[in-house]
């Protein structure tokens, strides 16, 4: 190369022929593919990024080289036109006298003039298409095919690309009867895994609605053929003759298969009997044109399996229909009649205006808009099934290109003023409303904001609340963000009306406003709650504006009494105060400390004490005025605004709005309450003075009785109060010598519980084990400790699975099907047993492989599926950029002993995957021999490829080499060292051959189920007090003066007696070292409301026993989480406190499994 420069466009080699000059070395349609494939680049060029990816394909080629290449294209300049592209391309790989002027210049390329790189895929080593595939091996056409995969799209699970059982019951309608579309499907599913995929689908409806007219009618005995072998028993005859209802002299299916009826048997007995198999004949034409997507072949055709289906569904009871102009539906069949196309569906006749509607103002959530003409006669309309309504749309598309879909429910009486059944033909238009986001230039608001239209939506009356907002909040993008609804009605004094009752349908909600039929219209506000600060904005409008909230469910039947009941009341949310809400709610439960704070005396006492901490007496003040209203129950919901006040005057933790621990703010108030009646206590009833003198205490080691006596009373002394008498326990924390087991005791007081839940320090991994014999692989679950390495992993896997240690190899696949990289200094493809688990990305899969016996560790290789798809766009590069590399399927082991030959190498993995190598693929539907069957071949292509499974593992990478192939002959074959081989599929064998459903199959070990209930099970508040009395060791070793020296001491923290009230946390939040970050435990923990015996967990009990008399919830996270209340009523009855909505809700409907914190009541305080 000398010191030739290759920025300046002097400097670089211009090709020696031109662009016209390059195109006669070229084909016509090699031309058109590099014009086509050009296209695809923005501003008509290349720039150097696109080149790399574009042209390069991506290969990995050192830095200079590309920049070397990108210059020789370019012509020394920035990007590259189109004709540099194709003069230096033909050049480049179909001239001679470029190549070798190119190769002088730049000896780095030299390899090139033995095999210059290729320009395009010669068209007939083009990739075979899936379709072509299909097509070539059934009796549908290619563009059948590409259709019926559209269909399958819409119809199928897309997680997996393959239909289940509930998504094929969805694609029929319920227009067929259960018996026959569940044995149709076993039909379908082939193979027998529950599951149809479209390979299946394809070839089977080929089967049933193509090629000769036998072969079709033989396939339907195949829905008889329970046992799949393709005969049919005296069993199965017996069932089909019952099922078709055959009399005992028909019944004569030829047995001529050892005693068996053959299909073909059933076909000549069908044919001579056909009246009897019509019915089913006919059901299976209709399901695989109308249902699974396949056209018709004939107009008359059509017109028979539509009719038939018409006739057939009239009177099924379906709940969905579509409406369709009696006109168009009668030209349809008179155009089919005649032989004619019909004319694309046209609803015109029947469709209503926009006069007066809300799709013309807001956008519609909803998936139709579209109105019927009002005042619409029986003879004006039909109604058909919905897979018949999809079928039309497919054949013969829709006239009117927006609001020509008419689809509506049939719904019971109780939506009719008539009380009987019907078509719900004018549905409800809803309008939502929503808040105007404006706000002052400060950022405080004084006024309520206005409503204005959000969008509309057009739904059944018989939608519920909850599955109304959950359309808005899909449709609108809401995410996971607190949002709820409200009604709308003017007429209401207090404002609109809190719908809380998710379970309530609209027709309710609509009847409650007395509107006339003809009107179906409804407006609905809705109300989402603003991420920063927290505030519903309906609650800030009703406070600003001085209205009480209503709410839903306070006005059904089961609520109303709810109205005037003391506590009974809610709590405005006018910032982020939920767990202000939710805490005064379960404290306001406490009736000693309640009943106390009304008291006008007590208050008194409270405001004339002389003391030093107003910041509590004012705090206590606004509390006891707060349950003055809220037992008072003069009002619906309260909106709390002097309280709030107070605590952010009083308090530099709950200042600010941002959301709070419920846990630490009833803290906070107990200590304030606690506080202010202390003072009140000792400056209006002080203490008599204690005239003894002092007397010295004898030195003698005390007991722990004697301590906690001890200590109670000085406690008391300085801390007497309501709440002490009522929230205080005591705790014993001893100190225990781990050598001598003496023990030390100090008694320290408590007014709540923190409980641990369980952060335990393992994590849950479960790893399949593939065996080399190609046994179903089998999945083992395992809880190790979070700085577990792989070397622990193997040895618990070969304990588990019975393969010896030294014969496993662990390899980690992420979701994107690529193997975790090796050391780049390590030679081997085992993973290091000093490599930590942590390591592993989320969402991968492990993989335990069984490897060769009499292997060393560098006589073996990880072998992956692979298939290079062709990616159906016109490509520069054949060999680069016009695939796509997909890696799938199951790992594989290799061995390779000192003199494996090829052939040794294949056989080995034909022999690890004979368990999901489909042997005979669908011969009732082949129209031609397949290839890939000749048994003296293999269906794939074992290469050698490096680490990412991409390129080749041996060749530079200006070869362009997706990896030299090996040879399957009896020549020894050389691997080189870390080099991995693919296993490269031909096309049609990827189709036919390779069963993926199979490759799928796991077994789970009985240790999946019981680790994973182990990691996910719900605890118990009896778990989590032992987990609260576990010793812990110290760090520090502390002096024992039994054993004369220091020693490691344990500590443990148990409950020595309890409170009258026991306020329990649950420690939802810890701090997660190894991420950083606070986290939060979801898992559910298990708790008595009724009959709490905590004696078990007690030092000293004293035989009472406790019943919960409120609780706070959380959910969500930790910043951005919402807090609300279960409480018990004056009348023993359970309210659920959500903010400013209370509803009453049976003891069932407590919901547990966001318990945060619990109140407790000993059973005797009521009786005291």
């Amino acid at each position: 190369m000398g010191n030739t420069i290759l920025t300046g466009r002097s400097n670089a080699i211009a090709p020696i022929i031109s662009a016209e000059d390059a195109r006669t070395h070229i084909s016509d349609e090699e031309y058109r593919r590099i014009r086509q494939a050009f296209q695809r680049f923005k501003n008509g060029c290349i720039n150097y990024d696109e080149f790399c990816y574009h042209v390069l394909g991506g290969a990995q080629i050192p830095e200079e080289k590309r920049r070397l290449l990108f210059s020789f294209f370019s012509h020394g300049a920035e990007t590259i036109s189109f004709d540099n592209l194709l003069s230096s391309l033909v050049g480049l790989c179909r001239v001679e006298e470029v190549q070798s002027r190119f190769i002088e210049e730049y000896h780095e390329f030299a390899s090139w003039g033995l095999s210059p790189p290729k320009l395009t895929i010669p068209l007939n080593d083009s990739y075979i298409s899936f379709y072509e595939v299909m097509s070539y091996v059934t009796h549908l056409s290619v563009k059948e095919v590409i259709e019926l995969e559209k269909v399958f799209a819409t119809i199928s699970d897309r997680a997996v690309c393959k239909l289940n059982e509930e998504k094929w019951k969805q694609a029929l309608g319920g227009c067929f009867p259960d018996s026959f579309a569940e044995r149709l499907f076993a039909v379908f599913d082939e193979n027998r895994d529950g599951q149809i995929d479209f390979r299946e689908l394809v070839c089977t409806l080929s089967a049933l609605c193509r090629g000769p007219h036998p072969g079709r009618i033989s396939q339907l005995a195949r829905i008889w053929d329970i046992d799949c072998d393709k005969l049919l028993s005296d069993e199965e005859l017996s069932n089909m003759y019952k099922d078709l209802n055959v009399p005992i002299e028909n019944q004569t299916v030829t047995k001529s298969s050892n005693g068996k009826a053959a299909l073909v048997d059933f076909g000549i007995w069908a044919q001579e009997n056909e009246k009897y198999i019509a019915e089913y004949y006919s059901m299976a034409l209709q399901i695989g044109h109308i249902c699974l997507g396949l056209r018709p072949e004939s107009k008359k055709m059509e017109l028979e399996i539509v009719n038939e289906f018409e006739s057939r569904a009239s009177e099924l009871p379906l709940s969905e229909w579509n409406i369709v102009a009696a006109g168009w539906h009668a030209e349809f069949r008179t155009l089919l009649e005649a032989g004619k196309n019909p004319n694309p569906i046209d609803n015109s006749g029947i469709k209503g205006t926009r006069e007066d509607s809300w799709t013309s103002k807001v956008a519609c959530i909803s998936s139709e808009s579209a109105r019927l003409k009002p005042d619409l006669v029986p003879s004006d309309y039909i109604r058909v099934p919905v897979p018949l309504w999809k079928a039309w749309l497919r054949w013969h598309g829709c006239a009117l290109t927006i609001d020509s879909q008419f689809t509506r429910k049939y719904l019971d009486g109780e939506f009719f003023e008539d009380y009987k059944p019907a078509l719900e033909l004018y549905p409800l238009e809803i309008l939502l409303l929503g808040h105007d986001r404006k706000k002052s230039h400060d950022g405080t608001e004084t006024t309520p904001r206005s409503l204005t239209p959000w969008a509309c939506a057009q739904v059944s009356r018989s939608m519920t609340v909850d599955e109304l907002l959950s359309l808005c909040k899909t449709e609108l993008r809401l995410g996971d963000g607190d949002a709820r609804l409200w009604q709308v009605i003017k007429e209401n004094e207090e404002g609109n009306v809190l719908l809380d009752d998710g379970r309530q349908n609209l027709h309710q909600l609509y009847t409650s406003l007395g509107k006339t039929k003809k009107v179906n219209k409804m407006k609905l506000l809705l109300e989402v709650r603003e991420r920063g600060t927290g505030v519903w904005p309906e609650e800030l409008r009703a406070s600003l504006s001085g209205k009480q909230i209503t709410a839903a469910s306070t006005l059904s039947s089961s609520n109303s009494q709810l109205s005037g009941r003391p506590g009974a009341v809610g709590l405005v949310n006018y910032g982020n105060f939920c767990y202000r809400n939710a805490g005064i709610q379960c404290l306001a439960r406490v009736s000693p400390l309640t009943q106390y704070l009304l008291d006008d005396q007590h208050l008194d006492e409270i405001k004339r004490a002389n003391t030093k901490r107003r910041d509590a007496v004012e705090t206590t003040i606004e509390y006891a005025k707060l349950l003055r209203e809220m037992w008072a129950a003069k009002k619906k919901n309260i909106a709390p605004n002097d309280f709030n006040d107070a605590i952010r005057m009083n308090s530099d933790m709950f200042e600010c709005s941002e959301q709070h621990d419920c846990q630490e703010f009833v803290a906070f108030l107990i200590d304030q309450l606690h506080t202010s009646m202390y003072e009140a206590n000792k400056t209006l009833h002080p203490p008599p003075e204690d005239t003894r003198k002092e007397e010295k205490p004898e030195e003698k080691e005390e007991t722990d009785e004697e301590k906690a006596v001890r200590s109670w009373t000085e406690y008391e002394k300085k801390n007497d109060s309501l709440v002490t008498d009522l929230f205080t326990g005591q705790l014993r924390s001893r100190l225990i010598c781990r050598t001598c087991q003496s023990s030390s005791s100090v008694f320290e007081p408590f007014t709540s519980l923190s409980l641990p839940i369980g952060f335990e320090d393992v994590d849950l991994y479960q790893v399949i084990v593939v065996h080399r014999d190609g046994r179903i692989p089998r999945r083992y679950g395992f809880r190790l400790s979070r700085d577990s390495k792989i070397g622990n992993l193997r040895e618990v896997v070969a304990a588990s699975s019975g393969i010896p240690m030294n014969h496993i190899t662990i390899q980690c696949m992420s979701s994107k099907g690529t193997l975790m990289s090796r050391s780049p200094n390590h030679r081997s493809s085992n993973l290091k047993d000093e490599l930590p688990l942590s390591s592993f990305p989320s969402g991968a899969r492990l993989y335990a492989l069984e490897l060769p016996e009499s292997t060393g560790e560098d006589e073996w290789r990880v072998a992956m599926h692979r298939k290079l798809q062709y990616n159906h766009e016109p490509h520069i590069l054949g060999s680069t950029a016009g695939f796509i590399v997909s890696r799938f399927g199951l790992p594989l082991i290799v061995g390779l002993d000192e003199n494996v030959s090829g052939k040794k190498l294949y056989e080995d993995v034909m022999y690890q995957m004979h368990r999901f190598m489909e042997h005979s693929v669908n011969s009732f539907s082949s129209r031609a021999h397949d290839p890939c069957e000749d048994d003296a071949s293999f269906p794939f292509t074992l290469c050698l490829v490096d680490q990412n499974y991409e390129w080749c593992g041996q060749c530079p990478a200006l070869r362009f080499c997706r990896g030299c192939p090996i040879r399957p002959d009896e020549n020894k074959v050389f691997i080189p060292a870390n080099c991995p081989i693919a296993v490269d599929w031909l096309p049609i064998a990827l189709y036919l051959r390779y069963n993926h459903s199979q490759e799928q199959a796991c077994e789970d070990d009985p240790s999946v189920e019981e680790t994973w209930s182990r990691h996910f099970a719900p605890s118990s508040l009896e778990h989590c007090l032992e987990k609260f009395s576990c010793p812990e060791t110290l760090d520090a070793a502390i002096q024992c003066d039994r054993c004369e020296k220091k020693t490691m001491r344990d500590k443990v923290m148990t409950i020595w007696k309890l409170p009258k009230y026991i306020i329990i946390h649950l420690k939802r939040f810890e701090f997660l070292r190894e991420q950083g970050r606070m986290g939060k435990c979801k898992r559910t923990v298990n708790f008595p409301l009724q009959h709490f015996d905590p004696a078990p967990f007690v030092d000293k009990p004293d035989g009472n026993t406790y019943e919960c008399i409120a609780l706070a919830n959380h959910y969500g996270q930790l910043s951005c989480g919402h807090f609300i209340a279960y409480a018990k009523s004056n009348e023993d009855k359970w309210l659920l406190l959500n903010d400013c909505s209370v509803r009453e809700v049976s003891e069932e409907e407590v919901d547990k499994q966001g318990a945060y914190l619990l109140f407790y009541e000993r059973k005797d305080v009521k009786n005291s």
